[in-house]
């Protein structure tokens, strides 16, 4: 089926991707309420180690490109039942992106559903007060453009720190000083990584692995496509999912309002390039039915602000499905294990609607 015969109710809240997200979204979070600790405590069995970037390896340490050490920060999740227990069999590895502004501490209910599933995540969060500093100008035409190229670029950039990581943690498996780090580092399977990114993240996820082919395939958690990935597609395995808001409609296209007239446009033409994108090489578009944008952060589950206002939906159903889903892609085109994807697409539960889905080619998987 082409992309041109599908067709969904769904916006997927990407209107608030940039705008609403990196502006009310980047504000709740920064302002505290989008901490783990305060949406979950967090699974037991899952331990965490910061990875400082300088010095892994001392004096031998590489020179560090673009100042990543004072740019990001980089924590490693994995489980904690091996430790202690011989030589640890080396695990695949899922880098996370946060949406603009936010922390990947916001999405533990997925850190710790992946590392159930085997994996060791690595946490990226930019830190540096540059690093959110791009405006969103939605006022005029050329306005609109400067913020679509700002943004884009942006994109680009953060998918270098990705691959920049990646090569930092490689180099320093065999010299790392410090001995927690040390030991999430001999765990590591760099030749079975994947990444996931939330929002802007999730453009960022993208854009890395269309960069970067050692990023075997990506998880698009809601956000619009961003970087050059947008236009040309991903010809790696690609999974998007959304959330249900609705398309807009041609009373949205043409509304007087500037801002939403151009937001829309942005939606409608950011849908319809994934698909065409996706018909292309090959992809998975899912709507999480009755999911906002703000769902698929740990904040909509268990905040004060959650239980006492509306504003964020409870979304427990829609992060457990998006676990099962993306947990089950990530199995079949990164760890290379058994998986259920086929299975879950064919059969959706019914809070899971399939837009898309067309099997990667050959070449996208090797």
């Amino acid at each position: 089926m082409s992309a041109s015969q599908i067709r969904s109710p769904m916006w997927s809240s990407k209107k608030k991707g940039l705008v609403g997200v990196l502006c009310l979204g980047a504000a709740l979070l920064g302002a505290g309420l989008g901490v783990a600790g305060l949406a979950r405590a967090g699974d037991p069995e899952v331990a965490v180690t910061a990875v400082p970037l300088s010095g892994l390896c001392g004096d031998n340490s590489a020179t560090l490109p673009r100042d990543v050490a004072g740019r990001l920060a980089v924590k490693a999740w994995y489980t904690k039942q091996a430790d202690g227990i011989g030589a640890l069999a080396r695990s695949p590895v899922i880098f996370f992106n946060a949406g603009w502004g936010g922390s990947v501490e916001g999405h533990m209910n997925q850190i710790d559903a992946l590392v159930q599933r085997g994996y060791v995540v690595i946490g990226i969060d930019q830190k540096g007060p540059d690093a959110y500093r791009e405006f969103v100008d939605f006022s005029g035409e050329a306005a609109f453009a400067r913020t679509r190229a700002a943004v884009d670029l942006k994109a680009g950039e953060f998918a270098k720190d990705n691959i920049a990581v990646f090569d930092l943690l490689r180099a320093a498996v065999p010299c790392a000083d410090d001995r927690d780090v040390a030991s999430v580092l001999k765990r590591l399977d760099f030749e079975r990584v994947g990444i996931v990114g939330y929002s802007f993240g999730g453009a960022v996820a993208a854009e890395t692995s269309r960069q970067d082919p050692r990023f075997k395939a990506a998880v698009n958690l809601d956000g619009w496509l961003f970087g050059d990935v947008g236009r040309l597609g991903l010809k790696r395995p690609f999974l998007e999912i959304s959330d249900d808001s609705e398309l807009p409609t041609t009373a949205d296209l043409n509304s007087n309002d500037t801002v939403h007239r151009l937001t829309s446009r942005l939606t409608e033409g950011d849908y319809k390039q994934v698909l065409v994108n996706m018909d292309r090489y090959g992809g998975y578009f899912l709507v999480m039915v009755g999911s906002r944008h703000q769902s698929f952060v740990d904040i909509s589950q268990r905040s004060l602000l959650a239980r006492m206002a509306s504003l964020l939906p409870s979304s427990r159903r829609t992060i457990e499905a998006v676990n099962i889903y993306a947990g089950a892609f990530l199995d079949r085109y990164v760890a290379g294990g058994s998986s259920d994807l086929s299975k879950l697409i064919a059969s959706p539960d019914d809070g899971v609607r399939v837009v898309f889905a067309k099997s990667p080619s050959m070449e996208a998987t090797q």
